[in-house]
């Protein structure tokens, strides 16, 4: 038994039933689907702590049958030790008895035996769907400008947002939303050859599967959408397939982080009101300052709320010939609860580009990265 949810991009099933028939029925029906992974497990695995991680799934399905399972006080600790995992029961006929039982152990649904395909597999979209909605988080992250350096940041933000935790390994996606270019897959020197024209007035052929099909995965995890197609950006059409997309892949994702074109396009606006956080990216100059500074007035009045918008000024020199715009300088533009500020390791960021590889790569003990990281888990806090 694989116990340990490890593809990215599917929703984990993890399943207990001692009837043969429904069993096979179900590793029938979820091995043919590419949305989702399967994991059987025996009564004593699914109370075992060391064989089942509850966070490593995102539905439970189990099978008390005529019911007598639930008099067995091992099913009912089991049962206890899934803790917040959603569960979706299912059983022969039962009588009130069992019922009660059963209505008892907090399920988020119930079905009855014999298992309908077309039933079970909505019934579990449903709840596994409805449970992401709640957790997922999209972030998006803004360029005040060419040359700020917002595609680096997003680009460590989905990295360390990929990061296996303690208990979870949770899943991330960077979405590169300025189509003109597709310049975060040339900086990480994965090519993707698909074209978005194909699907522009074709929406209904943007699903999960569809969204597999085209995303390709970093070597540190995450799951990575850039496209050159630059007719998407002017189609009056785009938007529609833009944000179909973008809910789809948050949908498959814990995390998603959306790099945004630097100029407005149609869609703009929609994201920034629907995102979870909101993150400022400036240069060192002066312009970009006043930039970022009138973005955040701009978005904060487009949510309601600054609440979720972060500010970072970026390749800020340090030393007695750096910047003029030192920490208390900034300090006046910005918050400092809400502002992180990135050195300039132009040396570092050149090589990462030039190899097609992550900055941290280059130098683990690159302060940019640093302070990249120390803001993604400050962003995590604050969603989770």
């Amino acid at each position: 038994m694989n116990a340990e949810a490890t593809k990215l991009g599917r929703s984990h099933v993890l399943m207990f039933s001692q009837d043969p028939q429904a069993s096979r029925m179900m590793e029938t029906v979820f091995s043919s689907l590419t949305s989702y992974q399967l994991t059987s497990c025996s009564l004593e695995e699914l109370g075992n702590s060391e064989e089942i991680d509850p966070e490593a799934f995102d539905i439970a399905i189990l099978d008390v049958g005529d019911g007598s399972v639930l008099d067995d006080p091992e099913f009912l600790r089991s049962r206890q030790s899934l803790g917040k995992l959603s569960v979706l029961f299912i059983s022969d006929e039962l009588n009130q008895q069992h019922i009660r039982q059963l209505m008892k152990l907090d399920g988020a649904d119930w079905l009855s035996k014999p298992l309908v395909q077309r039933a079970l597999t909505d019934t579990v979209s449903s709840i596994t769907q409805r449970q992401k909605s709640n957790g997922n988080k999209v972030h998006a992250v803004v360029s005040c400008g060419g040359g700020s350096g917002g595609s680096s940041v997003a680009i460590m933000m989905a990295h360390y947002m990929s990061r296996k935790r303690k208990r979870s390994h949770p899943t991330a996606a960077l979405f590169d939303l300025d189509f003109s270019k597709a310049d975060i897959g040339a900086y990480l020197n994965i090519e993707n050859s698909y074209r978005l024209e194909n699907v522009i007035g074709k929406s209904e052929r943007v699903d999960l599967e569809f969204i597999d099909v085209i995303k390709k995965v970093h070597d540190s995890g995450f799951s990575l959408f850039s496209f050159e197609s630059p007719k998407l950006t002017y189609s009056e059409m785009g938007p529609e397939l833009v944000l179909k997309m973008l809910d789809l892949v948050s949908y498959r994702h814990d995390h998603t982080v959306l790099d945004l074109s630097s100029y407005m396009t149609r869609w703009q606006s929609t994201i920034l009101s629907a995102v979870d956080t909101v993150t400022i990216v400036s240069g060192p100059s002066l312009p970009s300052l006043q930039r970022a500074k009138h973005r955040f007035k701009e978005i904060s009045t487009l949510r309601n709320s600054e609440a979720g918008i972060r500010v970072v000024t970026n390749r800020i020199k340090t030393g007695f010939f750096g910047s003029q715009f030192g920490k208390k300088e900034l300090g006046k533009l910005f918050d400092p609860s809400i502002l992180t500020i990135l050195p300039d390791e132009q040396h570092i960021m050149l090589e990462a580009v030039n190899r097609g590889i992550l900055p941290s790569e280059v130098n683990q003990r690159s302060n940019f990265c640093s302070n990249v990281q120390n803001m993604s888990d400050a962003i995590l806090e604050e969603v989770t």
